[in-house]
């Protein structure tokens, strides 16, 4: 079963197009039209905004609609079982940036088999987690705006408080986690279009006692590694730093970080 790819392809709803600062147009199934000619987006959650207008928006899509199958997707969560909740990233995690690859798929049996679950019952919330998820790693939205979301999605498939807070305490972690995955993925597709990035630094102290001019020289050499991703591949480098270079390397990196 395709995992979100509708989704990515559209978003399923008309866009409202509020620009900052604009206030909410009447005619697009408000609850209260007149109100809503005086109020501010900017200044709206998008819980209030979507009381408002009676469509469901959300922060992780800049309080744009969402897909109308959404919160039907998602709300299979409500059904798994606590092991499969607890277990979920095993499977999620396949899916964070990619859609349907080998690896995806194979995770989704994998998983399924592990729990003795039908595909059917897992796939609609793989699907809706990593559509969420992803457009809220590419918003930076906040955990307490993405439980928001969770929230108002959740709440319109009838569920009580206390199911509420138990869906968001299960999936607001793996939304973190996600997050940074996908943001670290971003970054690095970002800058390897550009030029090499060091991936990892590996180093080691040897000490050059003599060499064949015959002179005595016994110094202390550090030998760094450097691993890189240059586009799709990958390679290493292998650079000698003396003692003056590496302090001077060392203030480099220390004035960098600040």
């Amino acid at each position: 079963m395709a995992l979100g790819s509708k989704r990515d392809r559209a978003m399923g709803a008309a866009p409202l197009r509020f620009t900052q600062r604009q206030a909410v147009p009447t005619g697009y199934g408000m609850a209260n039209p007149a109100a809503a000619q005086e109020t501010d987006v900017d200044k709206l959650t998008a819980a209030a905004l979507s009381a408002l207008t009676g469509t469901t928006v959300l922060n992780c899509l800049g309080k744009q609609p969402c897909p109308p199958s959404l919160a039907g997707d998602l709300s299979h969560v409500l059904d798994l079982p606590d092991a499969v909740r607890a277990d979920l990233w095993a499977v999620l995690d396949a899916h964070m940036g990619a859609i349907n690859t080998p690896h995806s798929a194979a995770a989704v049996g994998t998983f399924c088999e592990k729990h003795g679950l039908d595909p059917r019952a897992l796939t609609p919330v793989v699907g809706a987690c990593r559509f969420l998820f992803q457009r809220g790693a590419e918003r930076n939205t906040a955990p307490a705006l993405m439980e928001e979301d969770l929230r108002q999605l959740l709440a319109g498939e009838k569920a009580d408080e206390a199911t509420l807070s138990a869906a968001c305490a299960w999936l607001l972690p793996y939304y973190e986690r996600a997050a940074r995955t996908l943001r670290v993925k971003a970054i690095y597709e970002a800058l390897t279009d550009h030029g090499r990035v060091i991936t990892d630094v590996k180093w080691r102290v040897d000490n050059v006692s003599h060499a064949n001019t015959g002179e005595s020289i016994n110094v202390p050499v550090t030998i760094l590694t450097l691993r890189y991703r240059e586009g799709e591949h990958g390679g290493q480098m292998t650079v000698q730093v003396l003692p003056d270079e590496l302090r001077k390397l060392l203030h480099a990196c220390e004035q960098a970080l600040r």
